[in-house]
């Protein structure tokens, strides 16, 4: 795909890529913007387009993948009727937009975080990941704290095991700690409860965040240059990346997250 294709050219291309690999399946255009309809269920464009805006030569790859997820999600899956004890192990919080998310939706369960950011909670599958309906929170009979306790104690465990990356300056001090792990989850990891402890020491106290897509955890020093050259690298990371959270920037507390700006 040319780099220059309009989301017009995208979205037909999709059309007919989906069409030659899904005879039977209808895809059509849907009246919300760049969106299509895929046997009645409507599905957003952008995350799929800036996919292919990166690596253009996996087009075909990532539209049939798409495809193939939305008709699993439409035909149901096990995980929707399961109890809670069944899917705890693989309950993970999701950091949205206001944009992604409306709090009054039945689809998603969330609540606030700061700004306009909010924790959805998600069931996380080898393919896909799935946020958890309120309907099917609310039959579970427990407390949105218990579910909000359950999903950062998950996190947690994953996340013992896996290594950040710093970049010292040709001083050797460190002003950039970063997670990349590619689970879907690295934003998410700016809740961890013990981020601001673990990474105080390199990079003082408080030390700022940035989350422009769900893929990647910037922290670094709260000082004007460090602050200036990486609010530029976050904004145009949002602009650009699939899964994209905020480009605005947050501070990591001793008593948690608040907005910098």
């Amino acid at each position: 795909m040319a780099e220059e294709l309009s989301r017009e050219q995208f979205a037909q291309q999709v059309i007919d890529l989906v069409k030659g690999r899904f005879p039977l399946v209808k895809i059509a255009r849907a009246e919300q913007p760049f969106a299509l309809k895929l046997n009645g269920q409507i599905a957003s464009l952008e995350n799929l387009y800036r996919s292919t805006r990166l690596k253009p030569e996996d087009m075909k790859h990532n539209v049939e993948r798409w495809a193939v997820e939305l008709l699993r999600a439409a035909e149901g899956s096990p995980d929707q009727g399961a109890d809670f004890e069944t899917l705890s192990g693989r309950i993970l919080p999701m950091i949205l937009s206001q944009q992604q998310i409306d709090p009054h939706s039945p689809s998603t369960i969330s609540q606030p975080l700061v700004a306009d950011l909010h924790i959805a909670y998600a069931i996380d599958s080898d393919r896909t990941i799935a946020y958890i309906p309120k309907a099917q929170f609310e039959s579970w009979n427990i407390t949105l704290e218990d579910l909000h306790n359950k999903a950062l104690e998950n996190l947690v465990a994953r996340s013992e095991s896996i290594a950040a990356h710093a970049a010292p300056d040709d001083q050797g001090r460190v002003s950039l700690i970063l997670f990349q792990t590619m689970d879907g989850f690295d934003a998410s990891r700016v809740l961890l409860p013990t981020l601001h402890d673990r990474l105080r020491e390199y990079l003082g106290s408080p030390f700022a965040a940035g989350i422009p897509n769900r893929d990647i955890l910037l922290c670094f020093r709260n000082e004007p240059e460090v602050v200036d050259n990486l609010r530029k690298q976050i904004a145009t990371d949002y602009q650009n990346m699939p899964h994209q959270v905020t480009d605005k920037l947050l501070l990591v507390t001793q008593d948690g997250l608040a907005p910098l700006d």
